[in-house]
């Protein structure tokens, strides 16, 4: 991956006899931020999609109604979601702010005095005015508009971030899900294990008061129970700690209210993949650091212009009687209108200080949204090839336990026979209880690998019960 940014800015230097109509040149020339992508030299990930995706509705493709559920209530409910969703309130109203600089700012005033003489009340008197002040600068080399634009495109990033915390919330939601079933599932294998252990123990002891067997085969056999239960004790701690974990995602907690599904769902199928170029305009933190380099490359400009001219107009009326009635009086009303241009002289070296701050900060991002990009491909790359390795995973567990279930049932029964040692019956039980562990521990990975590549690709887009990026161009959810 190779990502040629190309950077130019100029200031050119000012004429003291410049006219209006001159103005244009010497208005230094806007930055150009260019982030231009070099495709990779294996940019065919898979044959993409006709949506560039395997669905756009990703969660609702796990055909799990209580998924779907769980994450809609997070996205209502997740401190993180009403957080970044205040951001965005906050970066509008910035944006707000900055887009009042275009307008004049009035104030009004208004002051009331009393004399009086403390000989005589003849000499007091009351004195009345008030005041009205304007003022408003010419934006003549577009600075103002520029600072407007960039928190504008600071207020677009932001909603970026919002869309992708909501995006990082489903794939939370969707993961601690499937652990819970997991988890569920795993707990009730050692369940099983137990009674299983417990059963062999019994034999064994029938075994024993008919001598047909030692007292180590019973002391074996009790080991193995105490292993199942002490494993059966972790897992429904995790079980309980996986709980906990989804409630506070989704605000509830400690409601404990949440009931895992009886098994995972099953996995939707994979027809496609993304291009590159398709995880650069979806991904969110893509997008808001896209358009932070624009915001910064306006913020260079604006520091630019603070060394050039600056036409301001002030106007003032104001008016001072001794009474109200005559407050208003014509004769009374007093008003101005100036008009004055500054230009910077000496500020020791502030302003073009300034200018190298902004240029080094844009090139600090520049590197952050190439690192970005290049974290995104890798993300991608990473989940497409996990799809085929956890799938040969999943199919040789499959194997594995078939082959462990028979051996296990054999040797049950020779043992019972006196055919088989307690060693062997243990280490066929061992056996299948692992690969059984294993297949659902696969199961659960190649759910949560596809949620990993939906999250990566940017989640694709909003539908009904499904998730994506907001509209961050219009700066409206």
């Amino acid at each position: 991956m190779r990502f040629t940014i190309l950077l130019s800015a100029s200031v050119i230097g000012l004429s003291g006899c410049a006219s209006l109509n001159d103005l244009s040149k010497i208005k230094p020339e806007p930055t150009s931020v260019v982030a231009q992508e070099v495709t990779p030299i294996a940019p065919k990930w898979d044959e993409p999609a006709p949506e560039d995706l395997p669905t756009t509705d990703w969660v609702g493709s796990f055909s799990d109604g209580a998924l779907t559920q769980l994450v809609s209530e997070a996205l209502e409910a997740n401190t993180n979601i009403r957080a970044a969703a205040a951001s965005v309130d906050a970066a509008l109203a910035r944006a707000d702010i900055s887009a009042a600089d275009r307008l004049p700012s009035v104030s009004a005033s208004s002051n009331v005095s009393r004399s009086e003489n403390a000989g005589s009340s003849a000499f007091s008197s009351t004195n009345l005015s008030g005041g009205v002040s304007a003022s408003w600068e010419a934006d003549l080399w577009g600075r103002i508009k520029d600072g407007v634009e960039a928190s504008e495109l600071e207020a677009a990033a932001t909603t970026a971030d919002y869309a992708g915390a909501r995006l990082s919330i489903a794939g939370q939601v969707s993961q601690a899900w499937f652990d819970l079933i997991e988890a569920r599932l795993l707990t009730e294998l050692s369940e099983r294990d137990v009674e299983t252990q417990e059963r062999a123990l019994r034999l064994t002891q029938r075994r024993f008061e008919g001598g047909v067997t030692g007292s180590s085969d019973v002391r074996l056999a009790r080991s193995s129970v105490a292993n199942a239960q002490a494993l059966q004790a972790s897992r429904r701690q995790r079980l309980s700690s996986v709980t906990r974990g989804l409630e506070i995602l989704l605000r509830r907690y400690p409601a404990e209210e949440l009931q895992a599904a009886a098994d995972l769902p099953t996995l939707p199928p994979l027809s496609g993949a993304a291009t590159p170029g398709y995880v650069l305009r979806r991904r969110p933190d893509l997008l808001a650091a896209e358009r932070r380099l624009q915001a910064q490359g306006l913020q260079i400009d604006v520091a630019r212009k603070n060394l050039l001219p600056r036409l301001t107009l002030d106007g003032s009326g104001s008016a001072a009687a001794g009474g109200v009635k005559s407050l208003f009086n014509l004769d009374a009303l007093v008003g101005s209108i100036a008009a004055g241009l500054t230009a910077p002289i000496f500020q020791g070296g502030r302003l073009k200080a300034n200018i190298a701050q902004q240029e080094a900060i844009l090139r600090q991002q520049l590197e952050g949204y190439a690192g970005t990009a290049l974290g995104a491909y890798l993300e991608v790359e990473n989940a497409l090839d996990a799809e085929q390795r956890l799938y040969e995973r999943e199919v040789a567990l499959r194997t594995a336990l078939q082959e462990a279930q028979e051996a296990e049932n054999r040797l049950e029964l020779r043992y019972t026979e006196g055919l088989a040692t307690i060693l062997q019956l243990l280490d066929a039980q061992s056996r299948r209880l692992s690969a059984e562990g294993q297949l659902i521990g696969a199961r659960k990975e190649r759910l949560s690998n596809r949620v990993r590549m939906h999250v990566a690709l940017g989640g694709g887009l909003e539908t009904n019960g499904g998730l994506g990026p907001y509209d961050v161009a219009g700066l409206a959810p």
